[in-house]
């Protein structure tokens, strides 16, 4: 199993040989220091996020370390739900575009959950942004209109997955339109 360090909000793949293996098998995190990788050919560590470490944590890839423990599953858990808001709906969010064949990264640059690839970064632009809201949220008029003009500059659609209690996630598009 390949050994991941917990720091701070991420996760680190120190060995290159074992940051090449999780990147060229899914295109999981980001390899330190390389701002766009073309190819899968890299030599240096691997960032992960929390959300992407728990993928690849419960899907058996990874383990992981913090302060020289081996932590359980739900050791992380608790540890990723602590320092981020939302992590189980990212979470569950995030494996389900993952069980569909998509590549899914933060979507932060754009105020945004993810940013949803068809392929993966750096052979094309994210086609989608993602937004995860639970189904009870009171989702501001504003925030929708700026989250929807935000998509419609970086020219991506805009997706809220809505979280529904018994974990069934429904997808809203929108895309701009001129009359």
């Amino acid at each position: 199993m390949i050994k991941a360090q917990l720091v701070g909000s991420k996760l680190i793949v120190f060995e290159v040989s074992d940051a090449k293996a999780i990147f060229s098998n899914g295109f999981f995190g980001k390899p330190v220091g390389v701002k766009k990788p073309k190819t899968t050919e890299i030599d240096s560590p691997l960032e992960l996020s929390l959300v992407e470490g728990m993928y690849l944590f419960e899907s058996g890839v990874i383990s992981v370390e913090y302060m020289g423990k081996v932590l359980s599953l739900e050791e992380f858990r608790s540890i990723g739900s602590t320092r981020i808001v939302n992590f189980e709906d990212l979470y569950h969010v995030y494996k389900e575009l993952r069980k569909e064949g998509f590549v899914v990264r933060s979507g932060l640059k754009y105020g945004a959950d993810f940013a949803v690839y068809r392929l993966r970064p750096g052979l094309e632009h994210a086609p989608y942004l993602v937004k995860v809201v639970r189904f009870d949220s009171n989702v501001d008029p504003g925030d929708l209109v700026g989250w929807g003009r935000l998509s419609h500059s970086v020219r991506k659609k805009l997706l809220i997955a809505v979280i529904y209690p018994n974990k069934e996630i429904n997808y809203i598009m929108f895309k701009w339109f001129k009359p």
